[in-house]
C-alpha cells in the first residue's frame, strides 16, 4: 500500500498516532521487505526510525486502517 499510495515512492509522510508516539513517516525498504516508522525532530534535525513488526498488534491494526481508507477514497 504505501508504494501504490506513493506513487512509486517508497515513503509517505503524514502523521501516525500510536500507542508508542506519533509517527511522522511511513517507509517500505525494499531490499529487507520491511515497513519502519519515523519520527522527524526539526530541533536538530534528527531522525528516530521504528521497526513495524515491533508495534503491538492493535497498532498495526490501526495504520493498517488509516492507510486502507485513505486508498479507498
Amino acid at each position: 500500500m504505501v508504494r501504490i499510495m506513493g506513487i512509486g515512492l517508497n515513503e509517505l509522510v503524514m502523521e501516525l498516532p500510536t500507542s508508542v508516539a506519533t509517527f511522522n513517516s511511513i517507509e517500505w525498504v525494499k531490499s529487507e521487505n520491511k515497513l519502519y516508522l519515523h519520527i522527524f525532530h526539526e530541533d536538530d534535525e534528527t531522525q528516530i526510525s521504528f521497526d513495524f513488526d515491533d508495534l503491538e498488534k492493535d497498532d498495526k491494526l490501526e495504520i493498517y486502517v488509516v492507510l486502507s481508507s485513505i486508498l479507498y477514497n
